[in-house]
C-alpha cells in the first residue's frame, strides 16, 4: 500500500477528507492481502523491526555444516510469515505475527545460540548458504515446507531485491487516498543499486484488474512479462 505518489511511510500520509480514521483504511489493505490467498507473506527486515525492536545479543560461533538445515516449529495457522534474516538478530518475542506463524531464512553464518533462541520459541527456520539471496531462500521454503506463493507486503528494500532478481510475478497495488509529497522518503521499489543500475529491465506489466474499494481506496493488479527471467513462485 502506498500513497498516491507512491510513498510508504503511512505515519506521513495525509489524513482522510471525511474524518474517517487512517487505521481504518489500513485495515481494508490488511482485508486485501489476505484475499490474495497465499500460501504465506513477508515482510522486509526494517518493515519487521516495528514488531521486534529488539537485536538479539550473541558471542557463539557460526553454525558447523553438518548442522541440520531444517526446524519445523509450530504451524498452527493456513499461511505462514517469512522474514529473511542474512544477520541472524531478530530477537523474536512470540511465534506468530498477525497470527501467523514465522517462518526465518538464515545463512550459514547464524550461530547455534541464535538457532537455539528460535526453536525455543517454536519458530521454524531454514538454513541456506547465503540468506541475501532471496531466490535460494524462497526456492528452500517451497521445496521444505510446500510454500508456492508469497505476498510481500511491506519494505520498498525488499520489493526493490525482488524486481532486480525477477522473482516477482504479480504487482498488487493498494493505493491509499493521501500524499507524502517529500523527497527521498521510501517508495514501492528501493532498489540499493548505483545509479546505472535498471532493477526493472526486462520486465513489463500488463493490468489485470483496477477496483474501488472502501474509503477512495484502489486496488490495483499487474502481471510481470519477463524478457530473460525464469521462476516458480507467484509474488
Amino acid at each position: 500500500m502506498s500513497s498516491v505518489d507512491g510513498r510508504l511511510l503511512n505515519s506521513r500520509w495525509t489524513e482522510p477528507f471525511d474524518g474517517t480514521p487512517a487505521s481504518t483504511l489500513l485495515q481494508v489493505y490488511a482485508a486485501i492481502g489476505r484475499e490474495l490467498g497465499t500460501d504465506a507473506w513477508m515482510f522486509g527486515k526494517n518493515t519487521l523491526r516495528t514488531a521486534f525492536p529488539e537485536k538479539f545479543r550473541t558471542e557463539s560461533c557460526a553454525v558447523t555444516s553438518d548442522m541440520p538445515s531444517v526446524f519445523i516449529g509450530e504451524r498452527r495457522s493456513q499461511r505462514m510469515f517469512i522474514v529473511a534474516d542474512p544477520e541472524a538478530d531478530i530477537y523474536f518475542t512470540s511465534s506468530v505475527l498477525r497470527d501467523d506463524n514465522i517462518l526465518v531464512i538464515v545463512g550459514r553464518s547464524a550461530t547455534e545460540e541464535y538457532l537455539a533462541h528460535l526453536r525455543e520459541r517454536r519458530i521454524s527456520y531454514v538454513i541456506v548458504s547465503d540468506a541475501t539471496d532471496l531466490r535460494e531462500g524462497l526456492e528452500t521454503v517451497g521445496r521444505e515446507f510446500g510454500i508456492r506463493s508469497v505476498s510481500v507486503q511491506g519494505g520498498g528494500i525488499l520489493n526493490g531485491a525482488l524486481l532486480a532478481d525477477g522473482l516477482a510475478d504479480e504487482l498488487s497495488l493498494v493505493i491509499y487516498p493521501g500524499i507524502d509529497g517529500l523527497s527521498g522518503v521510501p517508495s514501492i521499489f528501493e532498489y540499493m543499486g548505483g545509479k546505472t543500475s535498471n532493477p526493472a529491465s526486462g520486465q513489463s506489466l500488463q493490468l489485470l484488474s483496477a477496483s474501488q474499494r472502501e474509503h477512495g481506496i484502489m486496488w490495483l493488479r499487474y502481471k510481470f512479462h519477463k524478457n530473460h527471467f525464469g521462476n516458480n513462485f507467484r509474488l
